[in-house]
Protein backbone atom coordinates (compact mmCIF):
# COMPACT_ATOMS: atom_id res chain seq x y z
CA UNK A 1 0.00 0.00 0.00
CA UNK A 2 1.35 3.40 -1.00
CA UNK A 3 1.81 5.76 1.92
CA UNK A 4 0.13 9.17 1.84
CA UNK A 5 3.36 10.84 2.97
CA UNK A 6 6.88 9.47 3.17
CA UNK A 7 10.13 11.18 4.15
CA UNK A 8 13.34 9.35 3.30
CA UNK A 9 16.54 10.60 4.89
CA UNK A 10 20.03 9.53 3.81
CA UNK A 11 23.48 10.86 4.57
CA UNK A 12 23.56 13.19 1.56
CA UNK A 13 19.98 13.06 0.27
CA UNK A 14 16.48 13.64 1.61
CA UNK A 15 13.26 13.02 -0.27
CA UNK A 16 9.62 13.83 0.54
CA UNK A 17 6.90 11.89 -1.28
CA UNK A 18 3.12 12.19 -1.56
CA UNK A 19 1.42 8.95 -2.66
CA UNK A 20 4.86 7.73 -3.75
CA UNK A 21 5.51 10.77 -5.97
CA UNK A 22 8.60 12.87 -5.06
CA UNK A 23 7.59 16.45 -4.25
CA UNK A 24 10.89 17.53 -2.69
CA UNK A 25 14.43 16.28 -3.12
CA UNK A 26 17.40 17.72 -1.27
CA UNK A 27 21.04 16.92 -1.99
CA UNK A 28 24.01 18.08 0.08
CA UNK A 29 27.62 18.13 -1.06
CA UNK A 30 29.75 18.60 2.03
CA UNK A 31 32.96 18.95 0.05
CA UNK A 32 31.70 22.07 -1.71
CA UNK A 33 29.41 23.25 1.14
CA UNK A 34 26.51 23.18 -1.32
CA UNK A 35 22.86 22.21 -0.88
CA UNK A 36 20.30 21.90 -3.68
CA UNK A 37 16.55 21.40 -3.45
CA UNK A 38 14.01 20.51 -6.10
CA UNK A 39 10.26 20.94 -5.61
CA UNK A 40 7.47 19.42 -7.70
CA UNK A 41 9.78 17.60 -10.05
CA UNK A 42 12.08 20.56 -10.61
CA UNK A 43 9.41 23.21 -11.18
CA UNK A 44 11.11 25.20 -8.45
CA UNK A 45 14.75 24.65 -7.51
CA UNK A 46 17.05 26.26 -4.96
CA UNK A 47 20.79 26.17 -4.54
CA UNK A 48 22.52 27.30 -1.37
CA UNK A 49 26.25 27.61 -0.82
CA UNK A 50 27.76 28.40 2.56
CA UNK A 51 31.53 28.30 2.44
CA UNK A 52 33.21 29.49 5.67
CA UNK A 53 36.62 29.09 4.05
CA UNK A 54 35.93 32.08 1.79
CA UNK A 55 33.19 33.70 3.89
CA UNK A 56 30.85 33.33 0.93
CA UNK A 57 27.16 32.61 1.34
CA UNK A 58 24.73 32.51 -1.54
CA UNK A 59 21.21 31.33 -2.28
CA UNK A 60 19.60 31.10 -5.71
CA UNK A 61 16.01 30.30 -6.68
CA UNK A 62 15.09 29.03 -10.16
CA UNK A 63 11.70 28.64 -11.79
CA UNK A 64 11.62 26.10 -14.62
CA UNK A 65 15.42 26.28 -14.70
CA UNK A 66 15.52 30.06 -15.06
CA UNK A 67 17.16 32.18 -12.28
CA UNK A 68 14.60 34.48 -10.69
CA UNK A 69 16.20 35.43 -7.37
CA UNK A 70 19.65 35.38 -5.80
CA UNK A 71 21.17 36.60 -2.55
CA UNK A 72 24.94 36.74 -2.02
CA UNK A 73 26.97 37.62 1.09
CA UNK A 74 30.64 38.26 0.37
CA UNK A 75 33.32 40.83 1.23
CA UNK A 76 31.06 42.28 3.95
CA UNK A 77 28.22 43.09 1.57
CA UNK A 78 24.85 41.45 1.01
CA UNK A 79 23.61 41.75 -2.56
CA UNK A 80 20.15 40.88 -3.90
CA UNK A 81 19.50 39.99 -7.54
CA UNK A 82 16.25 39.57 -9.49
CA UNK A 83 16.37 38.02 -12.95
CA UNK A 84 20.15 38.48 -13.02
CA UNK A 85 20.16 42.20 -12.11
CA UNK A 86 21.19 43.83 -8.82
CA UNK A 87 18.16 45.24 -7.04
CA UNK A 88 19.65 46.00 -3.62
CA UNK A 89 23.04 46.06 -1.91
CA UNK A 90 23.65 46.58 1.79
CA UNK A 91 26.79 46.81 3.91
CA UNK A 92 27.07 44.08 6.54
CA UNK A 93 29.20 46.48 8.57
CA UNK A 94 26.30 48.98 8.59
CA UNK A 95 23.94 46.21 9.68
CA UNK A 96 26.38 45.27 12.44
CA UNK A 97 26.49 48.89 13.63
CA UNK A 98 22.71 49.17 13.69
CA UNK A 99 22.18 45.88 15.51
CA UNK A 100 25.01 45.72 18.03
CA UNK A 101 26.38 49.17 18.81
CA UNK A 102 23.89 49.38 21.67
CA UNK A 103 26.33 47.17 23.60
CA UNK A 104 29.28 49.56 23.23
CA UNK A 105 29.88 52.56 25.45
CA UNK A 106 31.75 55.54 24.02
CA UNK A 107 34.33 55.41 26.79
CA UNK A 108 35.98 52.41 25.08
CA UNK A 109 38.27 52.68 22.08
CA UNK A 110 38.96 49.10 20.99
CA UNK A 111 36.37 46.31 20.91
CA UNK A 112 37.56 42.68 20.98
CA UNK A 113 34.80 40.28 19.91
CA UNK A 114 35.25 36.70 21.12
CA UNK A 115 33.86 34.68 18.23
CA UNK A 116 34.84 31.06 18.93
CA UNK A 117 34.18 28.06 21.15
CA UNK A 118 35.65 27.40 24.59
CA UNK A 119 39.06 26.04 23.57
CA UNK A 120 40.04 28.93 21.32
CA UNK A 121 38.56 31.46 23.74
CA UNK A 122 40.60 29.97 26.59
CA UNK A 123 43.78 30.27 24.51
CA UNK A 124 42.89 33.81 23.45
CA UNK A 125 42.28 35.00 27.00
CA UNK A 126 45.12 33.04 28.59
CA UNK A 127 47.95 33.60 26.11
CA UNK A 128 47.04 36.21 23.51
CA UNK A 129 44.82 39.06 24.70
CA UNK A 130 47.46 40.83 26.82
CA UNK A 131 49.97 40.91 23.95
CA UNK A 132 47.25 41.96 21.51
CA UNK A 133 46.09 44.87 23.66
CA UNK A 134 49.69 45.98 24.19
CA UNK A 135 50.57 45.81 20.50
CA UNK A 136 47.40 47.66 19.49
CA UNK A 137 48.01 50.31 22.18
CA UNK A 138 44.41 49.96 23.31
CA UNK A 139 43.79 52.56 26.01
CA UNK A 140 40.27 51.44 26.94
CA UNK A 141 39.65 47.92 25.59
CA UNK A 142 36.32 46.11 25.87
CA UNK A 143 35.82 42.36 25.50
CA UNK A 144 32.58 41.11 23.95
CA UNK A 145 31.38 37.68 25.07
CA UNK A 146 29.15 36.07 22.45
CA UNK A 147 28.32 32.97 24.51
CA UNK A 148 27.28 32.82 28.14
CA UNK A 149 30.26 30.73 29.26
CA UNK A 150 32.62 33.32 27.71
CA UNK A 151 31.60 35.62 30.56
CA UNK A 152 32.62 32.97 33.12
CA UNK A 153 35.99 32.59 31.43
CA UNK A 154 36.61 36.34 31.28
CA UNK A 155 35.85 36.72 34.99
CA UNK A 156 38.32 33.95 35.81
CA UNK A 157 41.14 34.80 33.40
CA UNK A 158 40.79 38.54 32.68
CA UNK A 159 39.01 40.09 35.69
CA UNK A 160 40.84 43.37 35.01
CA UNK A 161 39.37 43.85 31.51
CA UNK A 162 35.80 45.20 31.14
CA UNK A 163 33.39 43.07 29.13
CA UNK A 164 29.79 42.85 27.94
CA UNK A 165 27.75 39.82 26.99
CA UNK A 166 26.09 40.30 23.60
CA UNK A 167 23.41 37.63 23.62
CA UNK A 168 22.59 36.03 20.26
CA UNK A 169 25.24 38.05 18.46
CA UNK A 170 25.66 36.63 14.95
CA UNK A 171 28.85 37.55 13.15
CA UNK A 172 28.55 37.69 9.37
CA UNK A 173 31.61 39.87 8.89
CA UNK A 174 34.89 38.60 7.45
CA UNK A 175 38.34 39.87 8.29
CA UNK A 176 40.25 40.67 11.47
CA UNK A 177 39.77 44.38 12.17
CA UNK A 178 37.25 47.08 11.27
CA UNK A 179 37.10 50.80 11.91
CA UNK A 180 33.52 51.80 12.63
CA UNK A 181 32.82 55.32 13.90
CA UNK A 182 35.22 55.88 16.82
CA UNK A 183 35.85 52.19 17.47
CA UNK A 184 38.43 49.73 16.27
CA UNK A 185 36.74 46.34 16.24
CA UNK A 186 38.85 43.17 16.35
CA UNK A 187 37.15 39.89 15.43
CA UNK A 188 38.65 36.86 17.20
CA UNK A 189 38.16 34.93 14.87
CA UNK A 190 36.17 34.67 11.63
CA UNK A 191 34.88 31.27 10.50
CA UNK A 192 37.28 31.16 7.56
CA UNK A 193 40.22 30.91 9.97
CA UNK A 194 38.97 27.77 11.72
CA UNK A 195 38.00 26.02 8.52
CA UNK A 196 41.42 26.68 7.01
CA UNK A 197 43.18 25.36 10.11
CA UNK A 198 41.19 22.12 9.91
CA UNK A 199 41.97 21.76 6.19
CA UNK A 200 45.68 22.34 6.84
CA UNK A 201 45.74 19.80 9.69
CA UNK A 202 44.11 17.23 7.43
CA UNK A 203 46.23 17.76 4.33
CA UNK A 204 49.69 18.79 5.52
CA UNK A 205 52.34 16.51 7.06
CA UNK A 206 51.92 15.53 10.70
CA UNK A 207 53.61 18.03 13.01
CA UNK A 208 53.56 20.91 10.54
CA UNK A 209 50.29 22.52 11.71
CA UNK A 210 49.12 23.22 15.26
CA UNK A 211 45.96 25.17 15.96
CA UNK A 212 47.49 27.47 18.60
CA UNK A 213 50.42 28.40 16.38
CA UNK A 214 47.94 29.08 13.58
CA UNK A 215 46.15 31.52 15.89
CA UNK A 216 49.43 33.30 16.60
CA UNK A 217 50.26 33.44 12.90
CA UNK A 218 46.83 34.84 12.08
CA UNK A 219 47.30 37.65 14.62
CA UNK A 220 51.00 38.12 13.77
CA UNK A 221 52.07 37.45 17.37
CA UNK A 222 55.39 35.74 17.99
CA UNK A 223 55.76 32.92 20.52
CA UNK A 224 58.23 35.12 22.41
CA UNK A 225 55.46 37.69 23.02
CA UNK A 226 53.12 35.16 24.61
CA UNK A 227 52.43 35.68 28.31
CA UNK A 228 50.22 33.51 30.48
CA UNK A 229 47.31 34.66 32.61
CA UNK A 230 46.48 32.44 35.59
CA UNK A 231 42.92 31.37 36.33
CA UNK A 232 41.39 32.68 39.54
CA UNK A 233 38.23 31.04 40.87
CA UNK A 234 35.70 33.67 42.03
CA UNK A 235 34.72 33.26 45.68
CA UNK A 236 31.03 32.93 44.81
CA UNK A 237 31.79 30.09 42.34
CA UNK A 238 33.78 28.20 44.99
CA UNK A 239 30.97 28.68 47.49
CA UNK A 240 28.19 27.61 45.11
CA UNK A 241 30.23 24.59 43.99
CA UNK A 242 30.71 23.43 47.58
CA UNK A 243 27.00 23.90 48.25
CA UNK A 244 26.03 21.71 45.27
CA UNK A 245 28.66 19.05 45.99
CA UNK A 246 27.75 18.98 49.68
CA UNK A 247 24.21 17.91 48.81
CA UNK A 248 25.42 14.79 46.97
CA UNK A 249 28.12 13.78 49.41
CA UNK A 250 31.05 13.65 46.97
CA UNK A 251 34.33 12.81 48.70
CA UNK A 252 36.47 15.83 47.81
CA UNK A 253 39.54 14.14 49.27
CA UNK A 254 39.51 11.17 46.88
CA UNK A 255 37.56 11.50 43.66
CA UNK A 256 37.99 11.35 39.89
CA UNK A 257 36.60 14.04 37.58
CA UNK A 258 35.22 12.73 34.25
CA UNK A 259 34.24 14.90 31.27
CA UNK A 260 32.90 12.53 28.57
CA UNK A 261 31.19 15.16 26.39
CA UNK A 262 32.53 17.27 23.54
CA UNK A 263 31.17 19.61 20.89
CA UNK A 264 33.86 18.94 18.27
CA UNK A 265 34.79 15.29 18.84
CA UNK A 266 32.61 12.23 18.38
CA UNK A 267 31.44 10.76 21.65
CA UNK A 268 33.26 7.65 22.80
CA UNK A 269 31.54 4.37 23.69
CA UNK A 270 29.33 4.59 26.80
CA UNK A 271 30.56 1.18 27.97
CA UNK A 272 34.08 2.57 28.19
CA UNK A 273 33.03 5.29 30.60
CA UNK A 274 30.96 2.85 32.64
CA UNK A 275 33.87 0.42 32.94
CA UNK A 276 36.19 3.28 33.87
CA UNK A 277 33.82 4.43 36.61
CA UNK A 278 33.42 0.89 37.94
CA UNK A 279 37.19 0.32 37.95
CA UNK A 280 37.81 3.49 39.94
CA UNK A 281 35.03 2.57 42.37
CA UNK A 282 36.69 -0.79 43.09
CA UNK A 283 39.86 1.13 43.93
CA UNK A 284 38.02 3.22 46.53
CA UNK A 285 37.56 6.43 44.53
CA UNK A 286 34.43 8.52 44.31
CA UNK A 287 33.59 9.65 40.75
CA UNK A 288 32.05 12.89 39.51
CA UNK A 289 30.84 13.01 35.89
CA UNK A 290 30.44 16.45 34.34
CA UNK A 291 27.34 16.19 32.13
CA UNK A 292 25.56 18.98 30.28
CA UNK A 293 23.30 16.92 27.98
CA UNK A 294 21.62 13.52 27.76
CA UNK A 295 23.90 12.21 24.99
CA UNK A 296 26.04 10.09 27.31
CA UNK A 297 24.25 7.11 28.90
CA UNK A 298 25.95 5.52 31.91
CA UNK A 299 23.40 2.81 32.66
CA UNK A 300 25.89 0.11 33.66
CA UNK A 301 27.98 2.32 35.94
CA UNK A 302 27.83 1.14 39.55
CA UNK A 303 27.74 4.58 41.12
CA UNK A 304 28.75 8.12 40.24
CA UNK A 305 27.85 11.69 41.18
CA UNK A 306 26.74 14.47 38.83
CA UNK A 307 25.01 17.83 38.91
CA UNK A 308 24.77 20.97 36.80
CA UNK A 309 27.85 23.20 37.12
CA UNK A 310 28.93 26.42 35.48
CA UNK A 311 32.38 26.66 33.87
CA UNK A 312 33.69 28.35 37.00
CA UNK A 313 32.13 25.80 39.34
CA UNK A 314 33.41 22.88 37.26
CA UNK A 315 36.95 24.26 37.34
CA UNK A 316 36.68 24.90 41.08
CA UNK A 317 35.65 21.28 41.63
CA UNK A 318 38.19 19.74 39.23
CA UNK A 319 41.05 21.36 41.17
CA UNK A 320 40.38 18.92 44.02
CA UNK A 321 40.34 15.79 41.85
CA UNK A 322 43.05 13.12 41.96
CA UNK A 323 42.78 12.66 38.19
CA UNK A 324 40.82 14.20 35.32
CA UNK A 325 39.68 12.07 32.37
CA UNK A 326 38.25 13.99 29.42
CA UNK A 327 37.14 13.49 25.86
CA UNK A 328 39.08 16.09 23.85
CA UNK A 329 37.13 19.34 23.92
CA UNK A 330 37.63 23.03 24.50
CA UNK A 331 36.84 22.38 28.14
CA UNK A 332 39.99 20.22 28.28
CA UNK A 333 42.26 23.25 27.71
CA UNK A 334 40.45 25.04 30.49
CA UNK A 335 41.14 22.16 32.90
CA UNK A 336 44.91 22.23 32.31
CA UNK A 337 45.35 25.02 34.86
CA UNK A 338 43.93 22.87 37.65
CA UNK A 339 47.38 21.29 38.01
CA UNK A 340 45.71 17.85 38.16
CA UNK A 341 46.94 15.00 35.91
CA UNK A 342 44.76 14.99 32.79
CA UNK A 343 44.01 11.96 30.59
CA UNK A 344 42.63 12.99 27.21
CA UNK A 345 40.84 10.83 24.62
CA UNK A 346 40.97 11.81 20.94
CA UNK A 347 38.29 10.66 18.49
CA UNK A 348 37.25 11.93 15.06
CA UNK A 349 35.59 15.25 14.35
CA UNK A 350 31.90 15.37 15.18
CA UNK A 351 29.46 16.54 12.47
CA UNK A 352 32.31 17.46 10.10
CA UNK A 353 31.45 15.52 6.94
CA UNK A 354 34.40 17.01 5.09
CA UNK A 355 36.77 15.50 7.65
CA UNK A 356 35.30 12.01 8.01
CA UNK A 357 38.44 10.55 6.46
CA UNK A 358 40.93 12.52 8.56
CA UNK A 359 43.52 10.37 10.28
CA UNK A 360 43.32 10.64 14.08
CA UNK A 361 47.11 11.01 14.18
CA UNK A 362 46.76 14.23 12.19
CA UNK A 363 43.96 15.39 14.49
CA UNK A 364 45.95 14.64 17.65
CA UNK A 365 49.06 16.34 16.30
CA UNK A 366 47.09 19.39 15.22
CA UNK A 367 45.41 19.85 18.60
CA UNK A 368 48.01 18.32 20.91
CA UNK A 369 47.87 19.90 24.37
CA UNK A 370 51.54 19.33 25.19
CA UNK A 371 52.46 21.85 22.48
CA UNK A 372 50.79 24.69 24.40
CA UNK A 373 53.17 27.04 26.24
CA UNK A 374 53.75 26.94 30.01
CA UNK A 375 52.02 23.58 30.56
CA UNK A 376 53.33 20.72 32.69
CA UNK A 377 53.77 18.03 30.03
CA UNK A 378 54.32 15.34 32.66
CA UNK A 379 50.69 15.73 33.75
CA UNK A 380 49.17 15.48 30.26
CA UNK A 381 48.41 12.01 28.82
CA UNK A 382 46.82 11.88 25.36
CA UNK A 383 45.31 8.79 23.68
CA UNK A 384 44.52 8.14 20.03
CA UNK A 385 41.41 6.00 20.52
CA UNK A 386 41.71 4.48 17.05
CA UNK A 387 45.10 3.02 17.97
CA UNK A 388 44.66 2.37 21.69
CA UNK A 389 42.41 -0.46 22.88
CA UNK A 390 39.76 0.56 25.44
CA UNK A 391 41.11 -2.00 27.91
CA UNK A 392 44.69 -0.75 27.70
CA UNK A 393 43.49 2.84 28.01
CA UNK A 394 41.51 2.03 31.16
CA UNK A 395 44.45 0.09 32.65
CA UNK A 396 46.76 3.08 32.01
CA UNK A 397 44.34 5.65 33.44
CA UNK A 398 43.50 3.68 36.58
CA UNK A 399 47.06 2.67 37.37
CA UNK A 400 48.29 4.08 40.68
Amino acid sequence: MVKFYEYVKGENERTAKLFGIPVMKQTSDYMTAERTQEFLGGLIATRKVSDPASNYTGKEVKLLGYPVFKRVEKDNFRTYYAFGKIIHKVSLIDLFRKEYFKYFDGKYDDIYILNANSGEIYLTLTYIISSLIKRNKSKAPLLVATKKYHADMIRMICPDIPFVYAKKLKIKLSGDVFNIDNFRIFLLFDSAHFRQVEIDIKNKPIGEIHYFKSMLNRLKISEEDVVMRKITVPADAEESMRHKIGKMGLNLNKFIFLAPEAFSCKLYDDDFWCELINRFKTKGYDVFVNLTSEDVKLKSAVDYKTCSLTFAEAFALAKYAVKIVSLRSGFTEFLLQTGVPVYVLYTKFRDRHMFNDIDISHFLSGFELTQLPFVDKSKIHEFNMFETSPGLCIDTITAE
